[in-house]
């Protein structure tokens, strides 16, 4: 018995919809991106010779302090007093809490070491800083 096989001359893909699907998540990612930026407050990043991009910042909890020493959860203002009770529930439902600290450059010393003395005493210790690199 022989099979007949197709002529494979009438066979084509139409690319229409893969365009489409490509401009669609194109259009995803860029409105994503732009919404995520929006949730942070504005501060200027010192810059460090000696600054190393840290491997995971995703899933930290996020401290900021603007130029104007005020300082920040998320982007809920909040003073130390404030400060301390979040930290302590954050770390109540996570454990493993993680605190990524963006201060302005132009902040004082003595309000990064009240911020980092506030989440030693709840038992927050793994901190990194914000830095870019030279």
């Amino acid at each position: 018995m022989k099979l007949k096989t197709p002529s494979r001359d009438d066979a084509s893909i139409d690319m229409a919809p893969m365009i489409d699907l490509v401009f669609l998540l194109l259009i995803f990612f860029m409105v994503a991106s732009v919404v995520t930026e929006l949730n942070k407050v504005e501060v200027e990043i010192p810059e460090s010779s000696f600054a190393k991009v840290p491997e995971d910042t995703k899933g930290r909890m996020m401290l900021s302090i603007d130029a104007n020493n005020q300082i920040y959860v998320g982007t809920v203002p909040a003073t130390i007093e404030e400060l301390k009770p979040m930290v302590e529930q954050e770390l109540e439902m996570n454990p493993d809490l993680r605190i990524l600290i963006r201060a302005d450059r132009r902040v004082l010393y003595e309000t990064c070491k009240k911020l980092m003395i506030a989440c030693g005493e709840v038992g927050a210790t793994d901190l990194i800083y914000s830095t870019f690199e030279e």
